[in-house]
């Protein structure tokens, strides 16, 4: 693994955290309470941390703990993301299992909605306010989903990020399907 090119969003992350907090790798440690050579394999993108470990780095970084896993993709970017390539972020066994699908600072209004297609059920969208960002989760059944021309299938657990400022569609499998939508709206000028 090349050493100045980490491979994971936690290894940038904590990276890119602490060079924007001005800290260096051991002041970092210091702070966090954590080894020095902790904080260098991490960010080399080797180990597995511990969840106390990641709310230590996320504390001393100033930044939600989801904000050490989210990849940075740009706003209005279409992102595809599945269930089973999601970070683990706590795990207590096959009891307890918290995987990251998505987190994002905002300004302006969020509205979170259920989504419930019938069977075949085939709604478009010509597009909502300029600016608008959707985010769809599956919950239940199978649903295509996304921009006319690039709408994507998805699974439980799948989740689908986009401009909701353009044409847009949701189109139900013969099952029906149960959808979490999260628009997130800017904020006004």
């Amino acid at each position: 693994m090349n050493e100045s090119q980490p491979s994971s969003p936690l290894a940038n992350n904590i990276r890119t955290w602490r060079e924007r907090r001005g800290m260096s790798v051991s002041a970092l440690a210091r702070e966090a309470g954590i080894s020095k050579s902790t904080v260098s394999e991490l960010e080399r993108g080797n180990g597995n941390p511990s969840l106390d470990t990641l709310w230590a780095l996320a504390k001393t970084l100033h930044v939600s703990l989801g904000g050490l896993f989210i990849g940075q993709a740009g706003v209005g970017e279409t992102e595809f993301k599945r269930l089973v390539e999601a970070p683990v972020i706590a795990r207590e066994g096959d009891a307890f299992i918290a995987q990251l699908m998505a987190g994002w600072r905002n300004s302006g209004e969020v509205e979170v909605s259920i989504v419930t297609l019938a069977a075949n059920a085939h709604r478009d969208s010509r597009g909502n306010a300029p600016g608008v960002v959707e985010r769809v989760i599956c919950v239940e059944g199978l649903v295509e989903v996304g921009p006319d021309g690039a709408a994507v299938l998805l699974a439980p657990g799948d989740m689908l990020t986009f401009r909701a400022d353009q044409a847009h569609l949701y189109h139900a499998r013969e099952n029906g399907g149960r959808l979490v939508v999260i628009q997130q709206y800017p904020s006004a000028v």
